[in-house]
């Protein structure tokens, strides 16, 4: 922890950085109000594949109804894809793939099960290929990363669902059924499964119930406790569907551009699509009945310093908030409170963890930027309206 004077410099530093940020917004949001329809007639969008490509090849929506629902097959059942990137985790993907082929067997339905390979070192391709004949592989030349793996995947497969599960996820027998289910309703754009640690003394960081608050400017973002009436519903709305265990309408994914390499190489991937879902009018839901067993961050902390990874979160949450945020009152409470969250960042932390952080947001602020006005016409929904939306029982 660091004193509050301490760290007055430090904010002082970063205050012309602050200035241009809160021009930026500002002008980007002006643009937004006085050219509404500007992004539909031209411009560019990012693909899901990562590549930026004329708007004109993703079809656009403004309503919910204007994408087919997904397909049922003769027995009634949606059919999915599920894709699993992976990178390195042959040892990982020895417990996640026997896990998911009996949850397969156990639903039913000629379901597909695809591994992303990121150019692993590991043996990962072959480790599959030998082992798991059912399961398909899609073995890529280098890292694409969370972002590039899965979009690549949701760009080569047919399905009209797609269930993201990362290697270091081991699902329950039952798990796939919930999240199939409430797809029935074509307002429904993604819907994710309760999260579980192995050790079950461990405090429950993450039980995708997904919940956020806008407080001093800033989004704050967080898992809740699941009540015990909550494990009876069939779905509840969450703000964002977790990218490591959840089925998305694929549809309504490549209509958003699928994971956002503006966050890359991770965290907030699947928040920023959610929101996206929301403010476009659809929803994301909790499936309770549909559990799966997380190595928190079994992948991540393997490759990245642990510092890394934190100050990739917090430069994250700016990212989010240049991109996402369209309420004009909040936006300036944002440009306004900017000091005071670095204050706090730098008290929590240190102030070297905060400049590095917020200096990091700084340098993918035109990219943000660009990316808020390429959607920014397509939301029918306020913000504070998808806040409120996303967290009633």
């Amino acid at each position: 922890m660091t004193s509050k004077l301490r760290v007055i410099p430090y904010v002082i530093l970063l205050l012309p950085l602050d200035v241009i940020v809160a021009i930026g917004i500002l002008l980007a949001q002006l643009c937004g109000k006085l050219f509404p329809s500007s992004q539909r007639r031209g411009g560019c969008a990012e693909g899901a594949d990562g590549v930026v490509r004329p708007a004109g090849m993703f079809r656009r929506t403004d309503h919910p109804g204007a994408i087919a629902p997904p397909l049922l097959c003769e027995e009634g059942n949606v059919v999915a894809t599920i894709v699993i990137v992976n990178f390195d985790g042959k040892h990982l993907l020895a417990e996640c793939l026997p896990a998911v082929i009996e949850a397969v067997k156990c639903a039913g339905g000629n379901h597909e099960i695809l591994v992303v390979d990121n150019g692993s070192a590991d043996g990962s391709a072959q480790f599959v290929q030998e082992n798991f004949p059912e399961v398909r592989l899609l073995a890529l030349d280098q890292n694409y990363g969370f972002t590039g793996g899965n979009n690549r995947a949701a760009q080569s497969i047919e399905t009209d669902i797609i269930v993201f599960l990362n290697n270091d996820m081991v699902v329950d027998r039952g798990f796939l059924q919930p999240l199939l289910g409430p797809f029935s309703d074509p307002s429904v754009f993604a819907v994710t499964s309760q999260i579980f640690f192995a050790d079950a003394t461990r405090r429950r960081e993450e039980t995708g119930k997904t919940r956020a608050r806008f407080d001093s400017g800033f989004f704050y973002f967080w898992h809740d406790e699941m009540r015990p009436e909550d494990k009876a519903l069939q779905t509840m709305p969450v703000l964002w569907a977790g990218g490591g265990s959840c089925a998305v309408d694929r549809k309504k994914f490549l209509t958003l551009g699928g994971f956002d390499s503006l966050y890359h190489p991770f965290y907030f991937e699947d928040t920023d699509v959610s929101y996206q879902a929301w403010k476009r009018g659809w929803k994301c839901l909790l499936a309770p009945a549909s559990r799966v067993v997380h190595k928190h961050r079994a992948t991540t902390k393997a490759k990245f310093p642990d510092r890394f990874v934190e100050t990739t979160v917090r430069r994250n949450q700016y990212l989010f908030t240049w991109k996402n945020l369209t309420d004009t009152t909040m936006i300036l409470q944002h440009v306004a409170n900017l000091p005071r969250a670095h204050a706090r960042g730098m008290v929590q932390h240190d102030p070297l963890f905060e400049m590095q952080a917020f200096l990091r947001a700084f340098r993918r602020l035109p990219e943000a930027l660009t990316k808020r006005l390429s959607h920014i016409s397509r939301y029918t929904i306020p913000d504070r309206e998808v806040l409120a939306r996303s967290q009633k029982s």
